[in-house]
């Protein structure tokens, strides 16, 4: 395991071990392998705590060999990484079962970063063997969600996210990872390469709940990728071509607010304005916070010449966003014709505060100040 940007949240671990000897006993232990008999290796400080006071006899070969991967899982550069390995491999007889052991105890306490420590022991010094490298994975991100500050954050996503690509390199028939890297990609709103992860998933084989939040969000995406599509051709004014994208859309999606909020625009714009309060109603049902739609739906009671309700609606618009200059101008209009010219004039003077240079607020003036 190559040098990585989370040693860093990991060093102040090493204040847990301390270096000692090797005594006679391992040294017996480890003969017949090519090592420097000298140096010393580490054991737990709480190892020794307990011997002083009399919890413990001495020190196992078990304390040496997880505080051996406890320090190749900080440093996995250690001076003597080579003996430490020859030393593990010689007196465990399972060392993937021993790290894997020691993370899943880690993991119980709720000690992440010791987890990971000692999955990233393993994963150092010996080949990545599948489980262990997902759970080191997954380790990360969890970490990643849980860190307060905005660095930590960013290191340990990245680091999942590598270990995530680094699965899908070494073990492309595990579906596991590229579900993860979709959400990785969803998260650079990458959608067509998150598309394809959960795609690639779903078709390698995942359980039952994973699957079908795959399959949700690939449904998402497609709403995602057709309200782009519906946008981009009412800017060329093909609204029926329109309307079949949002209407392919609400058949099977009918969570989708944007779908509700553009099929109501375009009948405005069409100046079907009671189907466009209709669809501009379910869009409503579905989220009641945005200023836009609520300035939408006013216009089409304006339109249909009720202004006492398009007034109410847009009152509700300027408490959701009271420094939009397009409900500011419409609050003013209706006033106008409802012949308040004093409130007409109080909300377009808000308004030209905000831009007076704005060709609506202007246009809007000349008319009122002329009443």
């Amino acid at each position: 395991m190559n040098k990585s940007r989370i040693e860093k949240y990991l060093l102040e671990k090493t204040n847990k071990l301390i270096f000692i000897t090797l005594d006679d006993i391992i040294l017996k232990k480890i003969e017949g392998i090519n090592i420097n008999k000298n140096i010393e290796v580490p054991v737990f400080s709480s190892v020794l705590i307990d011997m002083a006071n009399s919890k413990k006899e001495g020190i196992s070969t078990i304390d040496i060999l997880s505080a051996m991967l406890f320090i190749q899982g900080i440093d996995p550069y250690f001076k003597y990484s080579r003996e430490y390995k020859a030393i593990i491999t010689k007196l465990s007889s399972n060392p993937l079962a021993l790290a894997s052991s020691l993370a899943g105890d880690a993991y119980e306490k709720n000690n992440l970063i010791e987890s990971l420590i000692f999955a990233r022991g393993y994963l150092a010094m010996f080949e990545p063997e599948i489980n262990l490298y997902f759970n080191y994975a997954l380790l990360c991100k969890e970490i990643s969600e849980q860190a307060l500050e905005d660095s930590k954050k960013v290191d340990f996503k990245l680091e999942s996210e590598d270990c995530f690509n680094s699965l899908v390199q070494l073990y492309p028939e595990f579906s596991k990872p590229y579900y993860y890297l979709a959400y990785f990609a969803l998260q650079h709103r990458d959608l067509s390469a998150s598309k394809n992860y959960f795609e690639k998933a779903i078709e390698l084989g995942l359980d039952d709940s994973l699957e079908n939040d795959s399959k949700d969000n690939l449904l998402k995406i497609k709403t995602t990728e057709n309200i782009s599509l519906s946008i981009e051709l009412i800017e060329r004014e093909k609204y029926n071509e329109a309307i079949a994208v949002l209407e392919e859309i609400v058949d099977e999606d009918t969570s989708s607010y944007e779908a509700y909020f553009y099929l109501g625009y375009i009948n405005r714009l069409k100046g079907e304005y009671e189907s466009a309060i209709d669809y501009f109603e379910f869009a409503y049902k579905l989220d009641t916070s945005q200023p836009q739609l609520i300035n939408e739906m006013a216009l089409c009671f304006a339109f249909l010449g009720d202004f006492e309700q398009a007034l109410e609606l847009l009152e509700y618009a300027f408490e959701l966003d009271s420094e939009s200059i397009e409900i500011l101008c419409n609050i003013s209009m209706v006033y106008y014709n409802l012949e308040n010219i004093e409130k007409a004039k109080y909300y377009i003077n808000l308004a030209e505060n905000i831009n007076p240079h704005d060709d609506i607020v202007q246009e809007c003036i000349k008319l009122i100040y002329k009443a």
